[in-house]
């Protein structure tokens, strides 16, 4: 028989996805959203739903930078406090978890590439918290034997994204004919992963039978900012103008991140393009906008 799992931050972009595959898969599904008015914030709430199910992944947290820039204590209260919550649901009850982190949590290291034994040197308020809540499972996991996963999750794009994030904002200025706002030189590059790679990843770690494992999930395609403007152009058939600005705070200059524990481990490897990925959402834009 199937596991019961309780997704936190299952009806978000990621959650949504990862809903619909577990689903196809024949595993029971336990949502908890903000969106429903269930709060990871309030104890009460979280471990009545962890009581009910077998495996958590937690995926709920403030995940965009610039708001969680803005409003660093609401991102420590929803990304920490909230993983403690989790946490002691996890104990009290005992539930395995399988943890959302991100890859930003490497920041700027001193080489390249990295791999999970890479020591973080996040440069961001997000990634501080998301750093936080693994040393959190750490130590829960060494004091009261939970079990579980940290994922370190490239920065992930696809249909149904948030507009705030750099593939459909680029997307969105070509196809409107306005110059695309680069950031710094345009030089840092990211391993953008498309969504449904981020999700075969998690559904691969739930199924793999694997505990106590900390492991990227992510393309290990590097992608310059400029070369993600001129993929934009390609695909929508349009140029615009490049349009340099001050760089962000807390810029990573450069992501060579190495995925090869979650193939060694999972028999795990992204699979889309950069710019297969771009495409595919630029196919649901174009739908969205009515083009």
């Amino acid at each position: 028989m199937k596991n019961k799992i309780l997704i936190t931050g299952g009806k978000g972009f990621l959650g949504k996805r990862l809903t619909k595959a577990l689903v196809n898969k024949g595993y029971k599904i336990i949502t908890f959203d903000i969106v429903d008015a269930q709060d990871i914030t309030k104890p009460q709430q979280i471990e009545r739903s962890i009581k009910n199910c077998d495996i958590v992944i937690h995926l709920a947290a403030v995940a965009d930078l610039n708001y969680a820039r803005e409003h660093p204590k609401e991102t420590m209260d929803i990304n920490i406090l909230g993983t403690i919550n989790v946490l002691e649901g996890c104990r009290k009850y005992k539930k395995n978890l399988i943890f959302a982190s991100t890859c930003c949590v490497y920041g700027n290291p001193d080489t390249h590439p990295v791999d999970e034994k890479t020591y973080p040197k996040p440069t961001e308020i997000y990634a501080h918290s998301k750093l936080a809540g693994e040393h959190l499972i750490l130590g829960y996991s060494k004091h009261f034997g939970i079990k579980y996963n940290i994922l370190r999750l490239a920065t992930f794009y696809g249909p149904e994204m948030r507009p705030a994030l750099a593939p459909y904002v680029f997307l969105s200025k070509v196809m409107k004919g306005e110059p695309i706002e680069i950031h710094g030189t345009g030089k840092q590059t990211r391993t953008f992963t498309y969504v449904d790679d981020i999700v075969d990843g998690i559904v691969a770690v739930l199924e793999s039978g694997v505990w106590n494992e900390i492991i990227n999930i992510t393309t290990e395609e590097e992608t310059s900012v400029i070369k993600l403007a001129k993929l934009a152009m390609k695909i929508v058939g349009r140029k615009v103008p490049l349009k340099f600005v001050a760089d962000r705070p807390g810029q990573i200059k450069k992501e060579q991140i190495l995925a090869r524990k979650a193939k060694k481990l999972l028999d795990w490897e992204a699979k889309v393009s950069m710019e297969e990925g771009l495409k595919l959402t630029y196919e649901w834009m174009k739908i969205l906008k009515n083009l």
